[in-house]
């Protein structure tokens, strides 16, 4: 199991959160949270970061198209509880 990384808050209420995990969650450069309390008797929080609307697949279409050999043909069987 992974050692628990520390956060420290201010006095503001501000917090620095480990940068891996800002990096995973796309929080580098910081943005929005949501935070819940969890009834569990040690006054837990649950942070998740809101997810941003995402581009799609830009450009994925054209680089398809640049193949110039198809795709092999997929052999198909029955399954066997048909």
């Amino acid at each position: 199991m992974k050692t628990l990384d520390t956060i420290t808050i201010t006095e503001k209420g501000q917090a620095q959160f480990p940068a891996s995990w800002r990096k995973l969650a796309g929080l580098i450069h910081g943005g929005p949270c949501d935070v819940r309390m969890i009834d569990d008797g040690r006054r837990s929080l649950i942070i998740t970061p809101r997810i941003q609307k995402r581009r799609g697949a830009v450009g994925l279409l054209k680089h398809l198209e640049s193949f110039t050999t198809p795709f092999p043909a997929v052999e198909r069987h029955a399954m066997p509880s048909k």
